[in-house]
């Protein structure tokens, strides 16, 4: 079930709060498309942030909560620039200290999963984490 939590306008940043599970996934996603959309991002770029976003949604249900919880997503547009900013108070982790997967390697020689923060980096043109307030904060940008 979704539930809007906050829906705010500061500074030119748009912030909406969700209960974020998998059954959330697909409505947060279509959220954020709309947004991108909205701003004028053109149909590949909508895609691969909507891509990406996806990812990150799952990494924070897999690791900073056990039975789902809220996530703030921050939307701005500025200068053909969209920023997508992730905020969660699960726990800590930062996926881009996860060591690269080697995507050459036999898929019977990789491990299941760590792909995630792979595809978001070659999707977009800037992923940025950092921990703040007890929050992870993961920033993606990418310019149309």
């Amino acid at each position: 079930m979704l539930l809007f939590l906050i829906d705010k306008a500061v500074s030119g940043i748009d912030s909406r709060t969700f209960f974020l599970d998998e059954s959330s996934f697909e409505s947060v996603t279509e959220y954020i498309a709309g947004v991108c959309a909205a701003a004028g991002c053109d149909e590949d770029t909508v895609a691969h942030i909507t891509i990406a976003s996806s990812e990150i949604l799952a990494n924070i249900d897999s690791y900073a909560y056990k039975n789902g919880g809220e996530v703030e997503i921050l939307t701005q547009c500025h200068d053909r620039r969209m920023t997508i900013t992730f905020k969660d108070s699960g726990l800590a982790f930062n996926p881009l200290q996860v060591e690269e997967p080697d995507v050459n390697a036999p898929l019977s020689a990789r491990p299941i999963g760590g792909l995630g923060i792979f595809i978001v980096r070659n999707l977009v043109n800037d992923v940025r984490y950092t921990y703040e307030n007890r929050q992870n904060v993961l920033t993606i940008e990418m310019d149309f």
